[in-house]
């Protein structure tokens, strides 16, 4: 596994917390869907690119 992809998960993982943790503060939600939807994009690029590899 490559390190990229595991600093996307770990973001991914880290987006889904923030959005779960049960605050009402509304910079804390969008703060989640944010790094979501970063760590989303990060591995649909990487994929794309090993895609063109071959």
């Amino acid at each position: 596994m490559d390190k990229q992809y595991a600093v996307a998960v770990i973001l991914i993982i880290l987006g889904f917390g923030l959005n779960q943790s049960g605050s009402s503060n509304p910079f804390h939600s969008g703060l989640g869907i944010g790094i979501i939807a970063m760590g989303t994009f990060w591995v649909l690029i990487r994929l794309i690119k090993e895609l063109k590899k071959k």
